[in-house]
């Protein structure tokens, strides 16, 4: 490890580490003498803990570097929220700095309490992440006094994407939720919100060529669902926020398939014997499609509607959807539009189904369905985001049979143990995960927060831990004790009894948050 040398020097100087995860407990069952417990999720690449700790009083020296705006940002906010104050005459002191050190990797970090505190890391990003570690460590409320667990942290993502995909196509989010959710998702270290803005129920972002496909498909929505779509003002507002977060947006287009909204709005995509041209609220899916035998007409279309949403988006990555349908002419169009979102400079990704497809092998593929023989694209090449339904479809239920909850991928639905369960080391190609809730039963924000948490910091700490360094126990001890966490950011989660939740019903959200349902 580069540490500095005082600070080096001070931990070497005490007794020898004890470390976390992998089934131990030593946070849990640690002496009063090593200090404060330790839980972090997701547990760190390493971590030693020293006895003793680093007690804060109202205030600290804040030293930051002037390339990392946004991790400042996020310190100075957690240290806020814990009525800690920023002088330069304090006596303790929190430094952020940036380094050159590549075994960081971008997103990497290193974290040292020990006469003072020092987060260091190659990026802004890592950064980030170091902050989010450091929030973890301070009680969820602010105390009279704070004691910081004297800790050397090494710390690095096992796979690049840690994602989460919202269904706001379905059931409409509002951007101050989606916001909610990527400072929830930022705490637990994800990268990767992939908005599914348009399908058969709705269309929800704003082309300013075709405006119809907001005003006629943004106000459709599920049967009980929220209708709504986002300004192109709105989703560049957006990503500003997330990427202040180490969070990148990715939007999916769905096409050729799941396109009801779009024909509502524009008739002319549909072929001529077509007959269904109105706004849809069911939950069928594989019924709808571009008129593929007009490539006069949905060529043109498609590639106005990338140009602007790319416009919005600079993402590396543009989802192109491709999922759930049967046409001779699927293959022709996967590849057509994979190779538009080349051309633009961009990568596409494509639902499994498109792997059919002549595409090249740097298209990335997402796997949702769990009997799909991804073998082919993986000798070809093609990266995977892991979604199978059976472990990461959290719009199936935290229990079997839990209500408003889906069980056509799993019947004893999508319980946390069986999300913990997943190894993704299976697949050779891999570069990450993605939990994905689907809202065609999904319609309120408090539905969403039971939905997700606490499953989505369960599929954070899969694709960023190492394999060996993760267990179920571990994470159920080191999860339970983050509960308080949970209620100051305003999560209405599930009451998970795994982590010692069975009573969370009872809890008291902070004042303007959303209210999770107490009993499902």
């Amino acid at each position: 490890m580069n540490f500095p040398s005082r600070l080096g020097a001070a931990l070497l100087g005490l007794a020898t580490a004890a470390a976390i995860g992998c089934g131990s407990s030593p946070a849990a069952d640690a002496p009063e003498a090593t200090g404060p417990v330790v839980h972090l999720v997701p547990v760190p690449q390493s971590i030693d803990i020293f006895p003793g700790a680093l007690r804060l009083s109202d205030a600290v020296k804040l030293e930051s570097d002037a390339a990392a705006p946004h991790a400042r940002r996020a310190l100075e906010e957690a240290l806020a929220g814990s009525g800690i104050g920023i002088d330069d005459a304090a006596t303790t002191r929190i430094r952020l700095q940036l380094t050159d050190d590549t075994a960081l990797g971008e997103e990497g970090y290193h974290l040292v309490v020990a006469d003072d505190v020092q987060l260091s890391a190659r990026t802004d990003v890592g950064l980030l992440h170091a902050v989010q570690s450091l929030r973890q460590l301070l009680p969820a409320q602010p105390q009279p006094g704070y004691r910081l667990p004297r800790v050397a942290i090494t710390d690095a993502p096992a796979y690049p994407w840690r994602g989460l995909s919202l269904d706001v196509a379905r059931s409409f989010l509002s951007v101050g939720y989606l916001e909610k959710t990527i400072d929830r998702m930022a705490f637990f270290k994800l990268n990767r919100l992939h908005l599914h803005l348009t399908d058969d129920q709705g269309w929800r972002i704003e082309i300013g060529r075709y405006p119809k496909l907001t005003q006629i498909g943004g106000a459709s929505a599920v049967e009980g669902g929220r209708s709504g779509h986002y300004t192109q003002a709105q989703l560049r507002h957006l990503v500003a926020y997330a990427q202040a977060r180490g969070i990148t947006i990715v939007p999916e287009i769905d096409l050729p398939g799941h396109v009801q909204a779009a024909l509502a709005s524009y008739n002319e995509l549909a072929c001529d014997d077509v007959e269904n041209l109105s706004p849809y609220s069911g939950r069928e899916v594989g019924f709808s499609v571009l008129c593929l035998d007009k490539p006069e007409v949905v060529y043109p279309f498609v590639r106005h509607v990338l140009e602007e949403v790319l416009a919005i988006f600079p993402s590396r990555e543009i989802h192109i959807g491709g999922d759930e349908i049967e046409h001779p002419l699927y293959a022709d169009f996967v590849a057509r539009a994979a190779a538009m979102v080349q051309g633009m400079g961009r990568t596409p990704i494509v639902w499994e189904e498109g792997s059919v497809a002549d595409t090249s092998p740097d298209v990335v593929l997402q796997l949702w369905n769990d009997n799909y023989d991804i073998a082919p694209a993986v000798e070809e090449g093609h990266p995977l985001i892991l979604s199978p339904c059976s472990y990461f479809y959290v719009d199936h239920g935290n229990y079997a049979g839990q209500s408003q909850t889906y069980d056509w991928c799993r019947e004893e639905g999508v319980p946390l143990a069986r999300l913990y369960a997943f190894d993704p080391a299976a697949f050779g190609t891999a570069i990450g995960i993605e939990a994905a809730l689907w809202t065609e039963l999904v319609h309120t924000d408090a539905a969403a927060d039971n939905r997700l948490w606490p499953r989505l910091a369960a599929s954070a700490e899969l694709a960023w831990s190492p394999a060996e360094r993760r267990s179920y126990e571990g994470f159920r001890q080191r999860m339970g004790a983050l509960r308080p966490h949970m209620d100051a950011l305003g999560i209405g989660y599930h009451p998970e009894p795994d982590l010692g939740w069975a009573d969370a019903g009872a809890r008291t959200v902070p004042q303007g948050a959303p209210a999770g349902p107490s009993s499902d």
